[in-house]
């Protein structure tokens, strides 16, 4: 049997997902954390013994291996393997990942961005009947992904779809859509940074504060999205990433203003809701990325 290497590198975490060359998930790390390690080398080696130890309690061989799908956080170039200036990936900015992977694991590795990978693998596991979808990484920052006809829409040079770093006038437009945004919040509201989970649990008992940041975040959110649709048009919207867990918190500030600011949305009943797949989309795109360039 052949095996595809999957790692989803994010803002805050990173795991590891095998799968087989049937795009069948045969096993998943835990998430670790990156604020665990310092500096660049550190994170690296990490992800490496990550991979290393899960091949070998999995008693799989180096050339059953068919190759390495890496997700990041963008802007990057997946052509030649270079992680950009990504904002949220500080200590692996302007890395060529894949060209040392490859060399540290011996296996061929390819690069994308994490919100299209995710976008792929949600295509691929719930919704190969839609012809364009649209998916929202809800984390550290925002990612979107563009789906059309079942590939990634990458743009003239490869950075389409990099709207989270858009001026708005709040600022780039990932600074209020990101968890960053409800943790300044809970400061302001609160007197000290909160996490976003335990702002959800004040929301769920009714806390006016609480809601308040929840809603707040939907509207900014909401407002981002409509620009999307009114660009876009999509089939349908479909959100990921940490964040996303709070869906009934920050649902109706979204849906305010979708019904607000893109037509589209109510005329068409454009279903903008959570992944259902159980974090495993991004790694499922990961692996279907490899797939696809290694069976040309």
């Amino acid at each position: 049997m052949k095996y595809i290497i999957a790692i989803d590198i994010g803002g805050t975490t990173f795991k590891i997902g095998f799968f087989s060359n049937s795009l069948s998930l045969v096993t998943v790390s835990n998430e670790d954390k990156i604020r665990y390690y310092n500096g660049r080398e550190e994170i690296v080696n990490a992800i490496i013994n990550q991979v290393n130890t899960t091949i070998t309690e999995n008693n799989i061989k180096k050339k059953e291996i068919m190759g390495i799908g890496i997700a990041s956080p963008g802007p990057l170039n997946s052509k030649k393997g270079i992680i950009l200036n990504t904002p949220n990936l500080p200590d692996l900015q302007n890395y060529k990942i894949t060209d040392d992977f490859s060399k540290r694991l011996k296996v061929d590795a390819f690069i994308e961005n994490d919100a299209n990978l995710f976008s792929l693998g949600e295509w691929y596991s719930q919704y190969r009947k839609s012809d364009i979808i649209v998916g929202a990484t809800l984390g550290t920052g925002l990612g979107l992904g563009l789906i059309i006809n079942g590939e990634i829409f990458r743009g003239g040079n490869g950075l389409a779809m990099e709207y989270g770093l858009s001026p708005f006038k709040w600022g780039i437009c990932e600074k209020n859509v990101s968890i960053r945004y409800i943790r300044r919040r809970a400061k302001e509201l609160y007197g000290k940074e909160i996490s976003p989970r335990i702002i959800e649990k004040y929301v769920k008992d009714n806390d006016k504060k609480a809601i308040k940041i929840y809603n707040e975040y939907g509207n900014n959110l909401g407002i981002v999205l409509s620009h999307v649709i009114n660009m876009i048009d999509p089939q349908r919207i479909i959100l990921g990433g940490g964040l996303s867990k709070a869906f009934d918190c920050f649902k109706d500030g979204m849906f305010s203003a979708l019904e607000k600011h893109a037509p589209s949305f109510s005329l068409n009943h454009i279903p903008v809701c959570p992944s259902k797949a159980s974090g495993n989309s991004t790694i499922l795109g990961a692996s279907l990325m490899v797939k696809n360039i290694k069976d040309l």
